[in-house]
């Protein structure tokens, strides 16, 4: 016993020992953060946490610091914290999230994104917007994410989501429902509340740059097909769905609230910029500009449509159609008409125009990410 006692002793000297190290390490890294701008990506709070655990003490004084820093604009949060399956058991069973009210699972980072409720700066990670596809929910609001957890499928993703459940306390029958279904809502005490076979939420690239989330639509051969296996023509960007599952709904989604402003390029060399390169694209894809640009908000959607090829005619069919679905044109007007009804004066094709309920409006946000300065604007 004596000798099990020294050895005892012994370890808890190595751990001590290894835990200030590792704490002068977390103490290094966040002075250099403070020094080096460009290193903060990979330094910041966010990823030590992921590396740590947010109960760490070291990361515990970093969170203090920041709390006592001005806070940050109403509705725009600082990112959550993510960590491991093992972290997040440790940090909810350490009552550090308060009582757990319930969880989201998910294949698709974009249905945690716009399910969850969160601000989109919740999930920003520079300007790259990164969502977990696992969300645990305090009972006093407060959320943390979880890694390599989501659902959808029989793999090891799911298994890993089901695992951490069962030890947070919900039944085998409720945890299984993330391999059967691809979103899965779940509440304390009330088993599986939401569960839906397909993503709720499609687009094709995403990032969050000065204030704006930014959403790429393309069209594609991966969704919106008929029960003959054709591609549905009203809707091949999935464009109708964010218009009515978030631009038409300010009161679910306040950081989408404003007034709806559409600017359609019409000039290659002046469309939006950072169009992937053209290796980049999806066999199957067209390979259209993004030439329409709708913006709500903090919220831009770039659409990709082809210019007109006819001279006589200011906005191409597939602009048109854009227009219509985001019910900024009537989806009745004859295209010709168009270059008569904003151009009386002139022919010559400005460099893009805008469009907007009242006639007014301008977009906040240049497409790359600085502040615009209003060139042309039609009713």
């Amino acid at each position: 016993m004596h000798t099990a006692d020294q050895r005892v002793k012994a370890l808890q000297h190595e751990l001590s020992a290894a835990e200030l190290e590792r704490d002068r390490s977390v103490a290094d890294v966040d002075q250099y953060a403070h020094a080096a701008t460009d290193g903060r990506p990979l330094t910041s709070r966010r990823e030590i946490a992921r590396r740590l655990g947010v109960t760490h003490p070291s990361v515990r004084a970093m969170v203090d610091r920041a709390a006592a820093a001005p806070a940050p604009a109403p509705g725009r949060p600082g990112p959550i914290p993510v960590m491991s399956a093992w972290r997040a058991q440790q940090y909810v069973e350490a009552g550090a999230l308060g009582d757990l009210a319930g969880a989201r699972v998910a294949i698709s980072p974009l249905d945690i994104l716009l399910e969850s409720g969160l601000h989109p700066a919740a999930f920003a990670d520079g300007t790259q917007i990164n969502p977990p596809t696992m969300l645990l929910h305090g009972s006093t609001g407060e959320t943390i994410g979880v890694d390599n957890c989501n659902a959808g499928y029989g793999g090891t993703g799911p298994s890993a989501s089901r695992e951490l459940l069962m030890k947070l306390g919900w039944t085998k029958a409720d945890a299984a429902a993330v391999h059967a279904y691809r979103y899965v809502e779940l509440g304390i005490g009330r088993g599986v509340v939401r569960a839906e076979a397909e993503s709720i939420h499609h687009c094709g690239t995403m990032e969050y740059t000065h204030g704006v989330l930014t959403a790429r639509l393309r069209p594609g051969p991966w969704r919106n097909y008929g029960p003959d296996g054709r591609q549905l023509r009203e809707d091949i960007m999935g464009l109708r769905a964010w218009i009515t599952e978030v631009l038409d709904q300010p009161d679910r989604y306040p950081w989408a609230a404003g007034e709806r402003v559409a600017r359609v390029y019409l000039s290659r060399d002046t469309a939006a910029a950072r169009r992937e390169p053209l290796g980049s694209f999806t066999p199957g894809q067209l390979q259209s500009p993004y030439s329409v640009v709708i913006e709500q908000g903090e919220l831009q959607i770039w659409c990709a449509a082809y210019y007109a090829t006819d001279w006589t005619e200011l906005l191409s069919q597939e602009q048109t159609e854009v227009l219509s679905i985001a019910g900024l044109i009537p989806a009745d007007m004859p295209t010709p008409g168009l270059l008569d009804r904003f151009l009386p004066r002139r022919r010559e094709r400005p460099a893009y125009i805008e469009v907007s309920a009242t006639g007014a409006a301008t977009l906040q946000h240049e497409p790359d990410g600085r502040t615009l300065s209003p060139e042309v604007h039609y009713p």
